[in-house]
């Protein structure tokens, strides 16, 4: 029996030692796990776009709703798969997007990379499209063109847009330019104004004026005549002509006009200059500028003074046509070709 208790002791003994050390194992292990996952976690894989154009959606579904969309080349980090789907985060966006049109690569990340070094990777990232797109001029909703589609092409690599591409200055364009205006706290008009094109491209934009309606820009813009074009120069108002050939400048008043606007010549000086112009009265369409509240837009004019006058002391007889994007004659209720030809070789002059 006292051989035995020393023995029994001693098991014992060895017993607690056993449970302790397991214990301090588990203890390691647990701190050891902790301290893997998050450098795990954060080896997540950059995947880029194989395809022309690829919807970012809400969920893992094709029928789900479509939160931003994607151009080739662009680089997104895989979160995790389900399925045929990659749940991904793109700039501020997380959403999925299919397997097949993702070709995926490098680690995106180390345990040393942060949430602030990845926000200025993906500002850098739509600086760089911004500059390959180029820089749109100014234009207000309504207006539709290449200028349009350019302004489209930007305010999608900046995750403001997902519509089509089609340059038409219609209401999703204006809601995807009032939440770039919202984002970079500017008066929120809907109208890419100068300070608004400045902000979205990494400018400042307290050196541009932000009311457009009163803006001195004089990029020249394209105005859809039956897209609010029409109320843009009211009737009665005075604006200035200037001829993209000669270069000369001359005033006028609008009269009237529904499918295109009547003019005329606000003085006898002024119808001096028209009729320099042309070398005497003719229906011949040119290019012209008309520039009115600071801002200048591209269009066509003729030079017969015909039809009905209100200015009883300015030489001129009647009044002239100008025309603008879409608009048509009085007689044949069509888009004259002619005349549209002249508004876009005006889109190519400035003030």
């Amino acid at each position: 029996m006292s051989i035995l208790c020393p023995l029994f002791r001693k098991g014992v003994k060895k017993m607690v030692l056993n449970t302790t050390t397991r214990r301090i194992c588990r203890l390691l292990a647990l701190l050891l796990l902790l301290v893997i996952l998050p450098v795990i976690a954060a080896a997540n894989s950059v995947g880029t776009v194989n395809c022309s154009s690829l919807n970012l959606r809400a969920k893992a579904s094709k029928d789900s709703k479509t939160i931003q969309t994607l151009q080739k080349g662009d680089e997104v980090t895989i979160l995790s798969t389900s399925g045929d789907w990659y749940k991904v985060t793109y700039g501020k966006y997380t959403g999925y997007v299919m397997k097949k049109y993702i070709n995926s690569g490098k680690s995106s990340s180390s345990s040393k990379t942060t949430k602030s070094s990845s926000t200025n990777s993906s500002e850098t990232t739509t600086l760089a499209k911004l500059k390959k797109i180029g820089k749109p001029t100014p234009c207000e909703y309504g207006a539709s063109g290449s200028n349009v589609k350019k302004l489209q092409k930007c305010l999608a690599a900046c995750g403001y847009y997902n519509g089509s591409i089609d340059g038409d200055y219609g209401p999703g364009t204006k809601s995807a330019v009032k939440k770039l205006q919202k984002a970079k706290k500017l008066k929120q008009t809907g109208n890419a104004d100068s300070a608004t094109i400045a902000a979205m491209f990494g400018e400042k934009a307290s050196t541009a004026k932000t009311n457009s309606s009163a803006s001195s820009d004089s990029s020249t813009e394209q105005l859809n005549w039956f897209k609010n074009g029409s109320d843009r120069i009211p009737k009665g108002s005075t604006f200035t002509v200037k001829d993209c050939k000669t270069g000369k400048t001359f005033k006028c008043k609008r009269w009237s006009g529904a499918n295109h606007l009547d003019a005329e010549p606000l003085t006898k000086s002024d119808t001096s200059t028209l009729k320099s112009i042309y070398g005497g009265w003719s229906w011949n369409r040119r290019p012209i500028l008309v520039k009115y509240n600071g801002r200048v837009y591209a269009a066509s004019m003729n030079g017969m003074p015909h039809g009905t006058s209100t200015i009883s002391n300015n030489n001129f007889n009647g009044h002239f046509c100008i025309h603008f994007y879409g608009s048509k004659t009085h007689g044949t209720k069509k888009v004259d070709a002619t005349h549209q030809n002249c508004v876009s070789t005006a889109m190519n002059y400035s003030w």
